[in-house]
């Protein structure tokens, strides 16, 4: 994962409404008294689901229990189940945790820092726009060390894409397995496997972890030129801003031949950014452009290593991962507004959902905002607040919620338990193919 992130500071936070990714105070007493035990327990949950990790703690809880729950039901074999864990779990930690500690805690403290005067320590965080507006010597320096960040992360896509690749010589090492037909565990009556074949497939695998290796340490070296030599040149600091955030040149490109959309420039300053996200205390964390970069290297890694495996996995691969990815990416949050559009159309829940015009998005009420809300409702009444915090809380739970169920049993279950059926179809047309043939 390496790259990316535009912040739309209106989504962190304001004083009564906030979105997934904004930072979530301790739930207070007058809510949670006010609640019975099912609900206080559901609003840890959203609570959690809401707090200030950059996107990173939601989508990994969801990418996990959504990609490796419904796989784990579905597995068909210990070795299919081994792999599904490894697979998802390193994963999950490719995406949404490396480009905060990569990024953050070392890439910028522990050596691009060094390369800057100590009272811009706290300005790299801030987004290129932000920098570029400002101007100056600063931004001719500040531009160079964010670009050394991001480049430094480049291990990230790297090691996504390889990933699937250290999946399959596990796999082989573990269980001593290299064709798909035997991890699947589609011919019942099969004994062995073809050595030529486990060669290949351990061949393959370390080749591509030693190209994702080698890459890795040469972006990591450029990283290092760039963030100490970049500094000193004008022409050097005009690159990098092209290079962190391409999606907000292309629009300005796309203006001059007289394109003017609101939507497409907010799509391609979220999409096509290689710039981090930045937390509330301005701390670097995981951006959807990131996530984009990242799962998109996964795609290429996964139909290449399914390739060693043999036909059946590419057609499993294809089946599944595509959308998977664009769910991934896109999906998640196209799903969440747009649940969140018709609830409002609905004229449902409207006192906790609001729509701000201006930046083009919903806003949800936080937690803590609801008791304050429902006083308001009932005019300080003491007999009707309990019930009308309830009233409001089960609003807000279901806004939070419903697209989490989505997630889970539309994309992750009922993808993969269709995609296991194909697979078993397209093996047993395959021999009857082969015995017509005989």
């Amino acid at each position: 994962m390496t790259f990316s992130y535009n912040v739309n500071n209106k989504l962190q936070s304001n004083i009564n409404f906030q979105s997934a990714g904004s930072k979530a105070a301790k739930l207070s007493e007058e809510l949670t008294s006010n609640l019975t035990k099912r609900q206080r327990l559901l609003a840890k949950i959203i609570d959690l689901k809401e707090g200030d990790s950059g996107l990173s703690h939601t989508r990994f809880a969801q990418a996990t229990i959504t990609n490796w729950f419904p796989k784990a039901i579905f597995a068909r074999s210990i070795a299919d189940l081994s792999e599904v864990t490894f697979l998802e779990f390193f994963e999950g930690a490719l995406f949404f945790y490396l480009p905060s500690l990569v990024g953050e805690y070392f890439s910028r403290r522990k050596v691009f820092n060094k390369a800057l005067p100590k009272d811009l320590h706290g300005e790299v965080s801030k987004s290129v726009s932000d920098i570029v507006k400002a101007g100056g010597k600063n931004a001719q320096k500040l531009l160079p060390a964010k670009a050394a960040i991001v480049l430094s992360c480049a291990a990230i896509p790297a090691a996504e894409y390889a990933l699937s690749f250290a999946k399959n010589l596990f796999t082989l090492k573990m269980f001593n397995q290299a064709d798909f037909t035997s991890v699947a565990n589609l011919d019942k009556q099969k004994s062995g496997e073809d050595n030529t074949k486990q060669e290949k497939v351990e061949k393959s695998a370390k080749s591509h972890l030693k190209k994702a290796g080698a890459f890795s340490f040469g972006a990591f070296a450029l990283s290092l030129l760039l963030g100490t030599a970049g500094q000193k040149s004008k022409s050097v600091a005009k690159a990098c801003e092209y290079f962190l955030n391409p999606g907000a040149k292309l629009y300005k490109g796309l203006e001059k031949f007289g394109v003017k959309n609101q939507k497409l420039e907010k799509f391609l300053n979220k999409y096509i950014n290689l710039d981090f996200a930045r937390k509330s205390d301005g701390s670097l964390a995981l951006g959807n452009g990131q996530l984009a970069v990242t799962v998109i290297s996964g795609v290429f890694g996964y139909f290449g290593a399914a390739k060693d495996r043999g036909k059946l996995d590419v057609q499993e691969v294809a089946t599944r991962v595509p959308i998977i990815a664009a769910y991934t990416i896109f999906g998640s949050t196209l799903f969440d507004e747009g649940f969140k559009k018709i609830l409002h159309n609905d004229r449902k829940h409207t006192e906790i959902l609001k729509y701000d015009k201006k930046a083009q998005e919903y806003t949800v009420a936080a937690l803590n905002d609801i008791p304050r809300i429902a006083r308001e409702a009932v005019n300080g009444d003491e007999k009707l607040l309990k019930g009308k915090i309830q009233e409001l809380f089960k609003g807000k739970a279901k806004i939070a919620m419903v697209p989490f169920f989505f997630s889970l049993g539309v994309v992750g279950a009922l993808l993969s338990l269709v995609s296991r059926i194909l697979t078993q179809y397209r093996y047993n047309h395959q021999q009857e193919n082969k015995a017509t043939k005989i």
